[in-house]
């Protein structure tokens, strides 16, 4: 972790030396914490688990990593790379596009170990928080997804703190969930919504500790979205992590 640090402590000057369009004030976040559940688009992906992440971005432009490690299914071990980019217009109108892609370490049962995830994202400022709506596209599974989604921050004066909150939902639906498996395609959709907070409390200059809690639930999930048993239905989690910024 150290080194990826230092990696990314050196990525900003390498980068504005090579395209001068890059040039700007640049963000470095490492960041680590605990999830009770890792949950993704309404399915549970693995169990109990410590997820690490670093990012690099500007405003405009984001690069990072994360990582999850399930505490008891080794077969859940995922790892992803991510960059994306942002354009916002007058009048709190803004699209972003990402490009994500995953490998599960010990894919089976037909789960694909490596996919991608291609999303482009319209938002726009609406009332104390941002609308947006997002498709996406799972390269693998051949899926797509439709997801609208409200969030924003509400001040916590007395703790000079604010609470995020973040509503969506959405659908998804797969030409084959289980693009490994032998024989006939396995097609299915679900639909699924969730709320989410997290409080983010600065202790320092460079360090933020961060509480959150999630709640979701999904209709016409099956256990073969998720590389675990994961069950339907409604899902909460909980989760407590830590960020050095630099």
């Amino acid at each position: 972790m150290l080194r990826l640090a230092l990696l990314l402590a050196s990525l900003p000057a390498v980068a504005s030396a090579a395209l001068p369009w890059l040039d700007g004030d640049w963000t470095r976040r490492v960041e680590g914490r605990g999830l009770s559940r890792f949950v993704h688009h309404g399915v549970e992906r693995a169990p109990e688990s410590l997820q690490t992440g670093a990012w690099l971005s500007n405003g405009a432009l984001r690069f990072g990593t994360w990582m999850n490690f399930p505490a008891a299914d080794t077969r859940s071990h995922e790892f992803a790379l991510v960059a994306a980019a942002r354009h916002e217009w007058g009048g709190g109108f803004a699209v972003e596009l990402d490009v994500t892609h995953y490998h599960l370490r010990d894919a089976r049962n037909g789960h694909p170990g490596h996919t991608a995830e291609l999303t482009l994202g319209l938002s726009r400022a609406v009332g104390p928080g941002r609308l947006a709506v997002a498709v996406l596209h799972d390269v693998k599974r051949q899926a797509e997804l439709v997801q609208i989604a409200y969030g924003g921050e509400w001040a916590l004066t007395g703790l000079g703190a604010f609470l995020r909150y973040r509503l969506e939902a959405g659908s998804k639906a797969a030409r084959d969930v289980l693009p490994n498996l032998p024989g006939a395609a396995v097609a299915d959709s679900y639909a699924y919504a969730q709320a989410a907070a997290e409080l983010p409390y600065r202790v320092s200059e460079s360090w933020v500790v961060t509480v959150g809690a999630s709640l979701s639930a999904t209709r016409g999930q099956r256990p073969f979205w998720s590389p675990t048993a994961a069950r339907s239905g409604a899902k909460a989690s909980v989760a407590l992590g830590a960020a050095f910024e630099f």
